[in-house]
């Protein structure tokens, strides 16, 4: 088999991967409308892999477009503008979303052993075809539910990023107080989250973490509606729910109340990405 079908194989793997949504290790971002994310934090280690329609993207002065079969590799803390374009002839957009937990990146580290000195951008893309080995027994670790196999893959990935100059995606920044409750609140979305619940987590007195927080350039109350609305984004595109069941998981009430701070957070109606 030369080169070209075995690519060819991998991405017909990986398109059935992205639909099968086999394990918790990755998500699979899914839309029928084109949409534009402004502003939108990421936050930690990501793998993008285009399977269907196109990716455009945003960061300071880059500006970056990406087709079927093109990887986005977005470092921890970038801050991004994105637009999602559904494929002309399928009407979707499709994307397989790896999040890399710290102990894959720790372990890549212990096998990298070598001083990070490098600096490149906080996102940059590769193709499929430059990880094909890697990819190839990934997927096939997701669909026999594998986990560790399908971990060591993303290291062995890591791990090549490090051998092109990114050694420095190893790094793992330091959690601050805004990302630890941001973290806090994804984990228990529907909690009625009230300051005294994060005074009494963080062992912090009301003015100590109102200050933090402004030294941080944010509030309590704007980091758990992020927090939410990240959630209630990532339901969006991968579960097919009523837009009132998504509202609810993410800790709204109401659905107008959930519409108009999704609208105020993201530019665009959630009701573009809800399959209901």
């Amino acid at each position: 088999m030369n080169m070209q079908h075995e690519i060819s194989d991998l991405y017909s793997s990986l398109v059935a991967l992205a639909k099968a949504d086999v394990a918790r290790d990755y998500l699979c971002i899914r839309a029928k409308n084109q949409h534009g994310l402004s502003s939108v934090k990421v936050n930690q280690l990501h793998l993008g892999i285009i399977v269907s329609g196109e990716k455009k993207v945003n960061m300071q002065n880059l500006k970056m477009s990406l087709l079927a079969g093109d990887i986005l590799i977005m470092k921890a803390d970038a801050i991004i503008d994105a637009v999602n374009i559904p494929d002309q002839h399928t009407g979707e957009y499709l994307t397989i979303l790896v999040p890399v937990c710290e102990e894959v990146i720790q372990a890549t580290q212990l096998i990298w052993a070598k001083p990070i000195t490098d600096k490149s951008n906080d996102i940059f893309k590769f193709s499929i075809r430059d990880f094909a080995l890697e990819l190839s027994t990934w997927q096939a670790a997701l669909f026999n539910h594998d986990l560790a196999q399908a971990r060591l893959c993303i290291v062995g990935i890591l791990l090549k990023l490090c051998q092109s100059g990114h050694a420095d995606i190893l790094v793992i920044p330091a959690p601050n107080l805004s990302k630890k409750i941001y973290q806090s609140v994804m984990n228990e979305p529907q909690r009625d989250w009230q300051s005294r619940d994060i005074e009494m987590q963080m062992a912090l007195s009301g003015a100590t973490l109102r200050r933090k927080l402004s030294a941080e350039g944010t509030t309590l109350r704007e980091t758990i509606t992020h927090a939410r609305l990240a959630y209630a984004l990532s339901l969006l595109y991968s579960k097919n729910l009523p837009l009132k069941s998504i509202a609810a998981k993410s800790g709204y009430h109401s659905v107008a109340v959930f519409k108009h701070r999704f609208y105020q957070r993201y530019g665009f109606d959630p009701q573009v990405l809800s399959m209901n």
